[in-house]
């Protein structure tokens, strides 16, 4: 076959198009226009490419087997292209300019921006302002330059669903309008976007079928080639498990440390929100799962939330696209997850994601660096997010493992998070002034990953600044209250305090009691790990030991056994979680990891008592004792929180500066009792006490109280009376030995 001359000018190019235009009204075009970016450059090729503009949407002829069309004329390339009177603003162009103005695309994150101090981007240029001539719905399908056989403009009338007076309408699934804020972002030099934005990939590395412009621009061209594809909705390559995403973008973990956003195969159970808006796979949505949908489980390039990363979570309640949390639970309601996270959102006491939103604004402090939300933003704007605990890109499947000596380091479904890291632990009782950004790429020990890191982000100075927030929850009597600073609580230079950035000081020689069996097991005989003998089977609150490390979700966490575990919710105060041994009140959560036969509460004394080393109750009363004789002032009612442990134990509140000190940790002084020990020491700084002296062998134990009216004060139910107690089961002679 005789190769055709290509056309080396523009009378030559428009004659080529009207020779072409002619032969597409009675037989296949036997040689069709492919137009470069710039529109000077014309490459025939074979029939198929007309052949696959008239078998798609494109073809809005009367002979089209589209719904949108017209009556008026058989042509299929003049909807596009003229060869006389075209706009100088594209190829052959045979659209009039909308003259729109457009909203476009805004992001904190975005890189390819107009200027450093500009979050947004240029108006459309290139093809894609040519593509949105029709689908911006400003003027209609059929309005034509030049129609055919004529040099006139004129307009064919086109009809179909979704068309109004010949205009693209909201009702049409084509129908982009000219807000862009919830559409990719277009029109923008890629150089602009790599390397400032760690998480797009090099320019070199895109595949043919993904272009960029003559002005090596992004175009809608780039994802979409309008005279058709193999692939659904003009794509120039498979949606399917990212394929299109991933050429340009590289988010952080994706591919080195696979999410099981990438890898699951769960499919959806038909219940609620449909969680996927394209269907892949075969037909229906019955096969598909996160690993087909890839990038499109949590965004859709168009119609996605304005300026929140195309996110396309569902809110059921009013079916209107919002932000992350329906994002995440639309498929973490049981309807996807074998677990079902939403209800705890709706408990009283919780991290309120459903009820907060647009508050997740992460953002890019400086080129190259991983998009992070600030402190300023933390502080300033405090809410919560699914988002500022969990990277959905990284997560794991599972939650941390309770107990042991790296008890404290974050579960697999918080990989790829952020948190930070006190750069140098100040001083006993002192809050961490300076902090250090840590990611959380790996489970290993040590790698600073703790997730008390995650938790302080929020809950420090690095957000609290020099004001500290209130607590949502209220003080033990529901008054307004500040929280503490938990670094200054966990503080590892305190006097003691629960282990979740360091072990724990309270570690006796396995023989310093005379009372402990003779196991090997030490101190560890006053926690619930001699509960469950079972060696390899301890599981949970079974596994903890008194040389065990713990995370702020011990804790906070739902009061619902049977809930996924995490700080998402609780019916229970200060999002706490209850007591699921079955022993004791469900609110005394201590119980969880300490015996209740070694500590005892409302009318029980245990057989283990002797086994801590102030055997309890301390006064040596036994069951007619006001700590555990139950009553509507004494027991787990003697302070208002109903646990009776924070009587003595960490319950207090600073009153000067309105803070609730809770049963974090302690560096409290003395109290005003003669040669009392530090109300640190054993966080003894409770609801009610007031002064406390150590017990000896040989000398009781010492106890003062606060002198309180019930009725007024913030944490006290009681007025105790003042004691000299029983006798400890071993000596310390110094507070420091003694905690070590």
């Amino acid at each position: 076959m005789k190769k055709k001359k290509l056309p080396s000018s523009l009378s030559e190019l428009k004659e080529a198009f009207l020779s072409a235009r002619r032969t597409c009204s009675k037989r296949h075009l036997a040689a069709a226009l492919a137009v470069s970016a710039a529109g000077l450059t014309i490459a025939f090729t074979s029939t198929q490419l007309w052949a696959s503009v008239s078998g798609t949407k494109h073809n809005l002829g009367s002979l089209s087997t589209a719904a949108v069309k017209t009556t008026e004329t058989s042509e299929v390339c003049v909807f596009c292209h003229t060869p006389h009177n075209a706009a100088p603003s594209g190829p052959v162009w045979n659209k009039q300019d909308t003259g729109a103005t457009y909203n476009v695309y805004e992001s904190q994150t975005l890189a390819a921006t107009l200027s450093p101090n500009s979050p947004t981007l240029g108006q459309p240029t290139g093809s894609s302002k040519l593509c949105l001539s029709c689908h911006d719905g400003t003027i209609a399908l059929g309005s034509l330059l030049n129609q055919p056989g004529k040099t006139l403009a004129g307009t064919f009338s086109v009809t179909g669903t979704g068309v109004t007076a010949g205009k693209l309408t909201s009702a049409s699934t084509s129908y982009i309008g000219t807000d862009l804020k919830d559409d990719h972002p277009i029109s923008f030099e890629y150089s602009l976007a790599y390397p400032s934005n760690p998480e797009i990939k090099s320019d070199t590395l895109l595949p043919p079928n993904v272009k960029v412009d003559s002005s090596g621009r992004i175009q809608c061209t780039s994802c979409h080639d309008p005279h058709g594809t193999a692939y659904p909705k003009f794509m120039v390559s498979s949606l399917e498990s990212g394929v299109l995403c991933l050429n340009c973008h590289e988010k952080r973990f994706w591919e080195t440390n696979p999410s099981i956003h990438k890898t699951s195969t769960a499919t959806w159970n038909g219940n609620g929100v449909n969680p996927w808006h394209e269907d892949m796979g075969s037909a229906g949505f019955s096969d598909d799962t996160p690993q087909m949908q890839s990038c499109l489980a949590c965004h859709r390039s168009h119609n996605g939330t304005a300026g929140k990363s195309l996110l396309k979570g569902i809110n059921p309640a009013t079916s209107q696209t919002v932000d992350e949390e329906w994002t995440c639970l639309n498929c973490h309601n049981g309807n996807v997850t074998s677990k079902d996270v939403e209800p705890q959102f709706s408990y009283l006491y919780k991290h309120n994601i459903k009820g907060t939103y647009g508050s997740h604004i992460a953002s890019r402090q400086s080129p190259g660096e991983p998009a992070r939300e600030s402190a300023a933003n933390l502080g300033n704007n405090r809410h919560a997010e699914c988002a500022d605990c969990h990277n959905s890109h990284a997560t794991k499947s599972g939650n941390h493992t309770i107990g042991g000596v790296n008890g404290n380091i974050i579960a697999p479904n918080v990989l790829g998070s952020w948190g930070v890291k006190p750069s140098a632990w100040p001083s006993a009782g002192n809050q961490a002034l300076t902090y250090t950004v840590t990611d959380f790429n790996s489970l290993t020990p040590g790698s600073d990953n703790l997730e008390g890191y995650l938790c302080i982000k929020c809950h420090s100075y690095y957000s609290y600044g020099v004001t500290n927030p209130s607590v949502p929850s209220g003080n033990a009597d529901g008054s307004l209250v500040l929280q503490s600073d938990p670094t200054a609580d966990f503080n590892v230079n305190n006097m003691s305090y629960h282990p979740v950035f360091a072990q724990g000081k309270n570690q006796p020689f396995v023989s310093a009691n005379p009372n402990w069996p003779a196991n090997n097991l030490g101190l560890t005989n006053t926690f619930r790990y001699v509960d469950f003998p079972g060696v390899g089977q301890r599981t949970g609150f079974f596994n903890v030991t008194h040389d065990s490390t713990s995370t702020c979700t011990d804790c906070h966490s739902s009061s619902v056994t049977a809930d996924p575990k995490g700080a998402h919710g609780s019916d229970q105060k200060w999002i706490l979680n209850k007591n699921q041994t079955g022993s004791g009140s469900l609110v005394n959560f201590c119980y969880n990891c300490h015996r209740r036969d070694v500590y005892g509460d409302e009318g029980y004394v245990g057989p283990n008592a002797n086994f801590s080393r102030v055997p309890h109750p301390v006064d040596g009363l036994g069951t007619s004792s006001p700590f555990y004789t139950a009553g509507s002032n004494t027991g787990n009612n003697s302070n208002k929180f109903g646990i009776l442990c924070l009587s003595c134990h960490g319950g207090s509140y600073d009153s000067i500066n309105n803070v609730m000190k809770g049963v974090h940790g302690s560096n409290a002084a003395a109290g005003a009792l003669a040669g009392s020990d530090p109300l640190g020491y054993r966080l003894m700084n409770g609801a009610c006490v007031e002064s406390h002296k150590r017990a000896t062998t040989s000398t009781g134990v010492e106890m003062n109280f606060r002198s309180v009216t019930p009725a007024t004060d913030k944490v006290c139910n009681y007025n105790f009376t003042n004691f000299i107690g029983v006798t400890a089961t071993y000596n310390c002679n110094t507070v420091s030995t003694c905690a070590n």
